[in-house]
């Protein structure tokens, strides 16, 4: 970010109580060149938490029409499930305050929404997607075809 940009986000950031710009743009990976408003922030927030929504919570509560589904379904316990849910829950609430932000943009919010969802982040979202990540990771390394010989009679 140019300099001018970031001493722009340090006011917001001390206005509304916000983590550093460097602590959000490693944990959710964005750079923002040239910083306008504080809705920009949230924007790029907002796309990386959504896309983990979409391309691993969903998959694996819900299934899909993915060949992984079908294996990854059973990879993860009804406990592990029921957790991905109560995460996706929150999210979900993130993603409608968010979405309503967009429509109506408020700074003050805004604000509160960046904060939240830094807090949820840190408290739950990240160690649990974590473990969710490594167990299917070590899941897939370990999958293997079970050999089985089928005798006819005839």
């Amino acid at each position: 970010m140019k300099p001018e940009s970031l001493e722009k986000y340090r006011k917001i950031q001390e206005k509304f109580d916000l983590p550093r710009y460097n602590d959000l743009k490693a944990t959710f990976k964005f750079d923002v060149e040239n910083f306008e408003s504080i809705d920009q922030i949230r924007s790029e927030i907002s796309d990386k938490l959504f896309s983990l929504s979409e391309r691993v919570i969903e998959h694996i509560i819900v299934g899909g029409e993915s060949y992984c589904c079908l294996f990854e379904q059973d990879m993860v316990t009804q406990e592990e499930r029921q957790s991905m849910f109560e995460i996706y829950k929150k999210l979900q609430v993130l993603k409608w305050e968010n979405n309503l932000l967009s429509i109506k943009p408020n700074e003050k919010k805004t604000g509160e929404w960046i904060r939240k969802t830094w807090d949820l982040w840190n408290s739950d979202i990240e160690s649990e997607m974590t473990k969710i990540c490594k167990k299917l990771s070590v899941a897939w390394s370990d999958l293997r075809f079970k050999e089985e010989k089928i005798h006819y009679s005839g």
